[in-house]
């Protein structure tokens, strides 16, 4: 079987058919072969890691001649038995071209589809009640995503402090739920604890220690040379204490000291905005369909490091262009975007998003920000109208006469009800 795909910008196009159902071989059709030949070699990788061997051509033309297309598919046609034409893809001059030479080669029996990836269906096209799969379409991993829009994730263990793999226990699940807790008590008073834990962490360069002990006085200047707040929130502390995610702390007149519950509880305590981010990877994790059951989300990563051009180096050279997003879930093949704020938003954020997600899934991105802090100030409202502008759903409660709910006083059934619906909107 042959496919024959219209290379396409969004690149999900050019491989969707293919993770349906693999085919002996894919010509793709378009008008630039070296980007082409750089996407093949990206896709029957990608395939290939899924065990299946596809061969994948390259059949550059130029896409305003219709004579040249219409030519072109009509050799690839009488040169290839059982040619299938993908129309999920592809501009209007290739797709006129592909009826002509439908129509033309009538006895040849050629199949035409096309994939809705926003729905999960086939389209039978030429209308003969066969189509390539009886199969639902294909649940891609966050990993197989990036990489088939020519990027690559990057892991702690290739550069430090990008991507982590977390390890989502019970117990660590139940820690998730505690911090998430305190936190809404008080987002602002919660920002400013955890950044005096970073502080501490830093000063004392003990990354792998639960245990972290500094001069209070060396904290108090380290925080105001850096422009921080030396202030030690001991309810908040004390909060974190009696929930077992700290085992100790000291907060004396000369030494401050804290001992974490493990190394995950510690870096979700000494990374701003870590425990809202935190709060939405378990929602997103745990949210199923109505039935209960099934997932609706079938991958979801937290903290997910990008680099652009999949080139991965031990060491930053300077020249990469890198993005991190706060939370990146797969429904099927729709990816969506989520950017996290448990405080100031700035504006540049949703630009980041925008462009980070338009680059990492086209079209078919969804593109979502999630505050706890946005008010009724004029600046609030002008980043709701800018997030409405950029096609990005804004996650910060919900209205109940006329006010927002805030997120912060959302329960998990409601917080689980928002994310359930990302994907749609």
């Amino acid at each position: 079987m042959t496919y024959i795909e219209f290379f396409e910008k969004d690149a999900i196009e050019n491989i969707c058919s293919s993770l349906m159902r693999a085919p002996d071989r894919v010509i793709l059709v378009g008008d630039n072969a070296s980007l082409m030949q750089k996407h093949a070699e990206r896709y029957s990788q990608i395939l290939s890691a899924r065990g299946v061997r596809v061969e994948f051509f390259c059949r550059a033309v130029n896409r305003n001649n219709i004579q040249a297309v219409i030519d072109a598919l009509s050799e690839i046609v009488e040169e290839n038995d059982d040619c299938v034409f993908d129309l999920t893809g592809g501009d209007e001059l290739y797709l006129f071209a592909a009826g002509i030479v439908v129509e033309r080669f009538r006895d040849r029996n050629l199949q035409v589809h096309r994939l809705n990836i926003r729905n999960n269906m086939i389209a039978d096209v030429d209308q003969d009640g066969q189509t390539i799969s009886a199969d639902e379409l294909p649940h891609l991993s966050v990993e197989e995503n990036i990489r088939i829009y020519g990027g690559d994730i990057m892991y702690e263990e290739q550069r430090k402090d990008k991507t982590y793999r977390w390890d989502m226990t019970d117990d660590f699940k139940q820690d998730i739920r505690a911090m998430w807790d305190i936190c809404r008590g008080d987002a602002r008073l919660w920002n400013t604890q955890i950044g005096v834990l970073e502080a501490a962490d830093r000063l004392a360069g003990s990354t792998d220690n639960l245990t972290v002990s500094v001069p209070k006085s060396d904290l108090e200047e380290a925080m105001k040379k850096n422009g921080g707040k030396p202030v030690f929130v001991r309810g908040l502390l004390s909060a974190l204490r009696g929930q077992g995610l700290l085992t100790q702390y000291e907060c004396g007149d000369d030494t401050f000291s804290v001992t974490y519950k493990n190394l995950q509880v510690k870096y979700c305590l000494t990374v701003a905005g870590q425990a809202l981010e935190m709060k939405m990877y378990l929602a997103a994790l745990e949210t199923t369909e109505k039935d209960g059951a099934t997932k609706t989300y079938n991958d979801v990563m937290n903290g997910v490091y990008i680099d652009w051009d999949g080139e991965i180096h031990a060491e930053p050279t300077g020249n990469d262009t890198e993005n991190e997003i706060d939370v990146l879930m797969m429904h099927g093949m729709v990816p969506v975007f989520v950017s996290c704020k448990n405080g100031f938003v700035d504006p540049t954020e949703l630009y980041k998003l925008n462009t980070v997600a338009t680059r990492f899934g086209g079209k078919y991105a969804k593109k979502v920000l999630v505050a706890t802090s946005l008010d009724d100030s004029a600046f609030s409202e002008s980043i709701r109208q800018r997030a409405k502008d950029m096609g990005i759903r804004l996650v910060e409660g919900r209205s109940q006469n006329g006010r927002y709910k805030e997120l912060v006083d959302m329960n998990d059934q409601e917080i689980n009800q928002v994310i359930r619906s990302l994907w749609l909107n």
